[in-house]
């Protein structure tokens, strides 16, 4: 290998290193799936999570549809407990890469999804 080629090659492997490393400590807010359970409230446009639906304040209105579709329609959240249900905090960007690939764990099980 010429001079330049291992230049290269080691300048490549520790960017790449230093953008792991780093990424294991950056931290960055992840939105769940579209394809989680949501409950929307079509009279005050709002959506709830099913695990805060008996504490909500929710009409009769009512259509279980996906989380993807209650944010189509920009509906706002119903309280913090959805809020909270719909966002994962602090997950660094290394394992939120892995989270979006489906090798690593994430808040919503896959009873949460339709």
């Amino acid at each position: 290998m010429k001079r330049k080629d291992k230049k290269i090659v080691i300048t490549l492997l520790s960017v790449v290193a230093i953008l792991i490393i780093g990424g294991m400590f950056v931290p960055i807010s992840v939105s769940a799936p579209s394809d989680t359970r949501t409950i929307l409230d079509h009279t005050t446009q709002t959506y709830a999570a099913p695990s805060c639906f008996d504490e909500a304040e929710m009409t009769n209105f009512l259509q279980e549809t996906t989380f993807g579709h209650a944010k189509s329609l920009d509906y706002d959240a119903e309280s913090s407990c959805s809020t909270d249900f719909y966002t994962q905090s602090d997950v660094p960007i290394f394992f939120a890469m892995l989270q979006l690939f489906g090798l690593g764990e994430q808040q919503w099980s896959e009873e949460d999804r339709l």
